[in-house]
């Protein structure tokens, strides 16, 4: 569903290019807030200067490079990513959910995991509780994944799943590089909706039969399916030189993924970068408009948790989200027949956390539809709208708006218990209309890089185990 925004008034104005003597690169752009009709920033010089006030301000800089990656290391790193040997079913792969065709996400609502085929909204498959994330720039987020933290950084080491800093043993965190990425990249294979399965002695799943939550059992038996394939070993030894192929394990998996990850999914040429940068006319006036709202604090003040060069403060805010679907399915889900999701509390078991979620980075954010932290909003015009007023919004939300029918009665009705657990008190800062959402939009498409576009040429033909790949 797509709000009709020309409803709350926002008018555009046009003006003949013969009176203000344009060429044709300077199309004008549409009135800001206050009826002013803007172009180009050519004739704006005072916006681009503004903006650069803002960035020092917020401290935006070019964004760092990814962590150097070796071509041996790429090489593994790619074919374990797009291998569904992987998957205790043999029908998903890190690539099925987070695909190279859909911006390294899924462009649905809910994913859909194991017992399925296809890739993308026509997936089939059994579907989770949790919305895709794509994988861009995760060098930039180094102290937590996931929009629960589920796996995070605790005083330098990795916690799972809120489990602790020692369930995963200190030797294999030191071979993992204490990185949330690498340490994330061997989880969903132990995942029972997502890629593992589940116990059944009628199927041919010897992963899928370990006792849940045995990561010794699980990364065991798929390391045993790994070393099967005479192709994998040229592959480990070329990027793990000194390591005998006796010892490589699970670990090796874990850098390897996490390193193709790294290299294959970092994008720094978006309009916003040639900008920072230096080049006033990279983005139009729309977008720098879009930006002062961004960083202004007393306008939309979206910096106070979309901050720092990926957009996000890593932190958890209460932003009054609906519920719907299967629940937390990882490791199970919250509430009265496990259909809620708790957020951040599943992690750090404090109450005062309850229906708090991460701060989404947004790169990208214009080719990774649909938005929030379920994917409840098909148009991203409709979620900012969302934070005009985030209680007035909880309780209008319309779930027919949703591609995914099969979720439209799924609605759980824990409206009273979200609100009464609260609302992060910086969403009271946030001060947009629907004529700055626009302008906003304009901002956050520039952070797109033309190559988050097309990323098929990613994509290998085949994989060391023979399984189909994804295409």
């Amino acid at each position: 569903m797509k709000t009709d925004i020309w409803k709350y008034g926002l008018v555009f104005s046009m003006v003949a290019t013969a009176v203000l003597g344009l060429t044709a690169c300077d199309t004008p752009e549409p009135a800001g807030d206050d009826g002013e009709v803007s172009v180009r920033t050519g004739s704006l010089p005072g916006l681009p200067q503004h903006v650069r006030g803002l960035l020092a301000a917020n401290k935006i800089t070019p964004i760092a490079a990814p962590p150097a990656v070796s071509p041996a290391m790429f090489a593994l790193g790619e074919a374990l990513f797009y291998d569904k040997i992987l998957s205790g079913t043999r029908d998903v792969a890190c690539a099925t959910c987070h695909a190279p065709q859909h911006a390294s996400a899924d462009g649905r609502t809910l994913n859909a995991g194991i017992n399925g085929a296809g890739i993308g909204p026509d997936r089939t498959g059994l579907i989770g509780g949790r919305h895709t994330q794509p994988l861009f720039n995760l060098h930039l987020l180094p102290g937590n994944l996931t929009i629960d933290g589920k796996v995070e950084l605790i005083n330098g080491l990795v916690s799972p799943l809120g489990l602790g800093t020692g369930f995963i043993p200190y030797p294999v965190q030191q071979l993992l590089g204490f990185d949330v990425v690498n340490t994330q990249a061997i989880l969903p294979i132990a995942t029972g909706q997502e890629m593992l399965g589940f116990p059944d002695p009628h199927d041919d799943n010897e992963v899928g039969d370990c006792t849940p939550f045995d990561l010794a059992c699980v990364w065991g038996a798929y390391m045993v399916r790994i070393k099967a394939i005479s192709q994998y070993q040229p592959l480990f030894t070329a990027a793990f030189p000194n390591t005998p192929w006796a010892q490589i394990g699970i670990t090796e998996v874990g850098v390897a993924i996490g390193s193709y990850e790294y290299a294959a999914f970092a994008f720094d040429d978006s309009p916003w970068d040639r900008f920072v940068a230096g080049d006033n006319s990279a983005v139009s006036a729309a977008a720098l408009r879009g930006a002062v709202t961004f960083f202004t604090p007393g306008k939309g003040n979206c910096v106070s948790c979309h901050s720092g060069n990926n957009f996000t403060d890593l932190k958890f805010h209460k932003t009054l989200t609906p519920q719907f679907g299967p629940g937390g399915t990882v490791p199970g889900g919250d509430g009265p027949g496990g259909l809620d999701d708790f957020g951040r509390m599943r992690n750090s078991h404090d109450a005062a956390d309850k229906y708090a979620w991460r701060t989404p980075p947004l790169r990208g954010v214009e080719v990774t539809a649909p938005y929030g932290r379920l994917g409840q909003y098909t148009e991203l015009e409709d979620h900012l709208l969302h934070y005009i007023n985030p209680t007035q919004a909880l309780l209008d939300y319309d779930i027919t708006q949703l591609e995914m029918t099969e979720l439209h009665t799924t609605l759980l009705n824990n409206t009273a218990d979200v609100l009464a657990n609260g609302v992060d008190p910086l969403l009271s800062t946030v001060h947009i209309s629907p004529a700055d959402v626009p302008d906003l939009i304009a901002f956050l498409y520039s952070l797109t890089d033309d190559a988050e576009r097309d990323m098929n040429h990613l994509i290998p033909a085949t994989v060391p185990s023979g399984l189909p790949v994804d295409q």
